[in-house]
């Protein structure tokens, strides 16, 4: 009985650890209204904001206007950058 109480409670971490503390990715493509590069987001047309860490390198061709196409992950209810990119 033990060792079942034991091996629900591992399975049961795990499980809570997978769902609680997953993160997943995505791509988002829309034009660039604002570059808020002191707190390091940016805001497309449609409202979403992406925000950046210092990993994240946002070329200087990414501006105001620019069409573009990002991959991001959800982390704690925001959007951060993996990568972003120039549309033509």
């Amino acid at each position: 009985m033990k060792r079942m109480t034991v091996a629900v409670a591992v399975v049961l971490a795990l499980f809570v650890t997978v769902v609680v503390g997953s993160v997943w990715a995505a791509d988002v493509a829309g034009t660039i209204k604002v570059i808020q590069t002191q707190e390091r987001v940016l805001t497309l047309d449609d409202g979403t904001q992406l925000y950046w860490t210092e990993q994240v390198q946002v070329a200087p061709e990414i501006k105001a206007g620019s069409k573009v196409k990002a991959t991001y992950e959800s982390k704690d209810g925001k959007m951060v950058l993996k990568k972003i990119e120039v549309v033509k």
